[in-house]
């Protein structure tokens, strides 16, 4: 059965997952090895656990979501607590689920229509909405991981969602970050974010409701940020919006795949509680004054080191202004 375990000397929480063990590992090569029978691929769907959600059209599915064969967390774990002297963990209370993104084995969203990545995003939002409704969840960690170099270990197109009764003390300090920034100016600091870097050289594309750019200190060379410029999270986004979002992605991802050719990323959404619980409970009622919802890219050219394990910090070789100049090229080319 799954723990979690607070981790006392670092101040974080840690998921120890046995069933995580028996999960295919590749072994050490450029690329992912293709599987002999893609479990993702259409007609294959007696491969994998009872379907949770998916969105169909002319009789043909164009997403699917399904639990995670190998869980880090589960429902069905008790939602319980206990000491060992100084140490605490819990039960792996919690949902760990795989979105099928697209029936294409080989699709990237760079490759896929805007119409295809909005499928994908109205998948994230139906996931998210029912999952708020079990109050005893709390953090929603959503998140791609393609290629080896991102930590992928199947290769058809697919997404990770994941909630927990806790945020993590990371994620925690991040909100923390932004209710004080509020407290201390009355506005949002990604609303501040956003009026100030439109007007800058890592601007990179901006709509009514969204904005793309090269992040000031980027961690990751080619690392980008789309983020929204009204809503706190994308539960209850209009189709409109979700239309608007698939639009930034796709421009973003033809523009790094034509300035890097085939890459490795991580793709990560950065979302509020879904509810409330004792450690948010001082700024979740002003979650929409103090919080937009982003979208971060980080693409996985170098591998991570001593460095960034021990400070947390980065090395990044390529300056963010340049990255963003190089990739509107590709913006200006397609507009």
């Amino acid at each position: 059965m799954s723990e979690i375990r607070y981790d006392l000397l670092h101040d974080e929480y840690i998921l120890i997952a046995p069933e995580r063990l028996h999960r295919p590992i590749p072994e050490a090569s450029a690329t992912l090895p293709e599987p002999r029978i893609c479990p993702f691929c259409p007609g294959h769907e007696e491969l994998t656990p009872q379907e949770i959600f998916a969105i169909r059209q002319d009789g043909r599915w164009q997403t699917r979501v399904i639990p995670n064969l190998y869980k880090a967390v589960q429902i069905e774990t008790p939602y319980d607590s206990s000491c060992d002297g100084i140490n605490e963990r819990w039960g792996g209370y919690g949902a760990h689920e795989i979105l099928v993104d697209t029936p294409l084995h080989d699709a990237t969203l760079a490759s896929m229509s805007t119409q295809e990545i909005f499928w994908w995003l109205k998948t994230i939002q139906e996931r998210v909405e029912d999952l708020a409704k079990d109050p005893k969840l709390v953090g929603i960690d959503i998140f791609k991981n393609y290629g080896l170099k991102a930590g992928a270990t199947q290769p058809h197109p697919h997404t990770q969602i994941i909630a927990l009764p806790i945020l993590s003390k990371h994620q925690k300090r991040a909100f923390d970050h932004a209710w004080r920034y509020y407290q201390e100016h009355g506005r949002s600091l990604h609303q501040d974010i956003a009026t100030f870097e439109s007007q800058r050289e890592r601007a990179l594309y901006e709509t009514t409701h969204f904005f793309t750019f090269a992040p000031y200190a980027s961690s990751f060379p080619f690392e980008t940020i789309l983020l929204a410029k009204e809503h706190a999270t994308i539960a209850g986004m209009k189709e409109t919006l979700l239309q608007e979002l698939a639009t930034h992605i796709h421009k973003l991802f033809v523009a790094l795949q034509a300035e890097l050719g085939q890459f490795d990323y991580n793709l990560l959404f950065y979302l509020p509680p879904l509810n409330q619980n004792f450690e948010n409970a001082h700024f979740f009622g002003q979650k929409e004054r103090i919080f937009r919802f982003f979208v971060r890219v980080t693409p996985r050219i170098y591998t991570l080191a001593g460095f960034e394990l021990l400070t947390h910090s980065a090395i990044n070789p390529v300056q963010p202004e340049l990255a963003a100049k190089l990739l509107r090229r590709y913006y200006e080319a397609g507009s």
